[in-house]
């Protein structure tokens, strides 16, 4: 790839609270992707996908309790965020490149008949990359997340009409986002903001108070705006590449195996949205299963609820047999 390539500084990272993690990297593309990989010697595989703008400091505390409960346990970092390097052309970071940069991901650790829990753009792009490659997971859970099957009128219109709110939002501060949490808030904070405020966002979006190194660790992985184009463009590609979007719908409706979903009831873009019961309603899988909606929790549930969430998903595995 012609482009410039950043790469944080380790000691960007050096003193960070609760993630006493080994780093492994693959190439991807040209590009180092870092992922965590505990508890190597276990035989069953869970994979925790992040999204925007966290990485995968946000599963800290789920980590431990996986396996412990026997899972090996990996946690990538999306390219252009945490441990992973930082292509700066926002131009580079399109829907379809992430995902093949995750498909690569995948399919270099061989590793088939996984279990995976998806949040944010992690959906967005694991579950394109589950529609490539089927054999990956034989168990998903789906929590806060969203994959835009559009037809129609609603694929002609979506597009335009969340580039009109992210145009009449301006310039917003962290303080307007925090006080009016809506798409156009969201993509005119990350487009706009010369300081991108990453654990204050955070904390936007999460119902417990985050300590102050906590909230360090969420802007370690940017230590200047030369770092920021992934956050910044990620906003903008959420209703991008419908054709191909729809075409991995039609062959995720294929997929039989067990499905969970796990949304909050707190998260102001997607509670009550009924983005779940789409989930239940397209995976087969998904019938019967013990769907729970996690209380008192926001958007970045992990950060929430992260001990009921890792108990949740360890006794569903169970019950379907995993």
């Amino acid at each position: 790839m012609n482009q410039q390539i950043l790469r944080t500084p380790d000691d960007a990272f050096a003193a960070l609270v609760d993630y006493p993690f080994v780093a492994n990297y693959l190439e991807v593309d040209g590009m180092r992707m870092h992922y965590l990989d505990e508890g190597k010697d276990n035989e069953k595989t869970v994979f925790l996908l992040h999204g925007q703008p966290s990485w995968s400091y946000l599963y800290r505390h789920m980590v431990p309790l996986l396996v412990d409960a026997g899972y090996r346990v990996i946690a990538p970092d999306l390219i252009g965020f945490g441990k992973s390097d930082k292509p700066a052309s926002s131009n580079v970071h399109s829907y379809g490149n992430h995902v093949r940069w995750m498909t690569s991901f995948v399919r270099q650790l061989g590793i088939t008949n996984a279990a995976a829990f998806m949040q944010d753009w992690g959906g967005m792009i694991g579950l394109r990359v589950l529609a490539q490659e089927p054999e990956w997971l034989d168990r998903l859970v789906v929590s806060n997340t969203a994959l835009a099957e559009m037809k129609g009128l609603e694929k002609f219109m979506v597009p335009k009409v969340l580039k009109l709110m992210a145009a009449m939002a301006g310039k917003p501060s962290i303080n307007k986002f925090a006080n009016n949490i809506n798409y156009g808030n969201w993509a005119g904070y990350f487009r706009h903001s010369a300081h991108l405020e990453v654990g204050q966002i955070i904390q936007t979006l999460t119902t417990k108070q985050l300590s102050t190194d906590e909230m360090q660790a969420y802007d370690a992985p940017f230590p200047t705006p030369d770092y920021y184009a992934a956050p910044r463009k990620m906003p903008e590609i959420v209703a991008s590449e419908l054709d191909q979007v729809n075409a991995d719908w039609e062959k995720l409706k294929q997929w039989h195996k067990p499905v969970l979903t796990l949304f909050s009831d707190k998260d102001p873009f997607l509670a009550e949205q009924g983005y779940d019961k789409k989930f239940q309603a397209n995976f087969s899988g998904a019938q019967g299963q013990s769907h729970i909606t996690i209380e008192n929790a926001s958007h970045f549930l992990q950060e929430d609820q992260s001990q009921q969430l890792a108990a949740k998903v360890i006794s569903w595995l169970e019950q379907t047999q995993y």
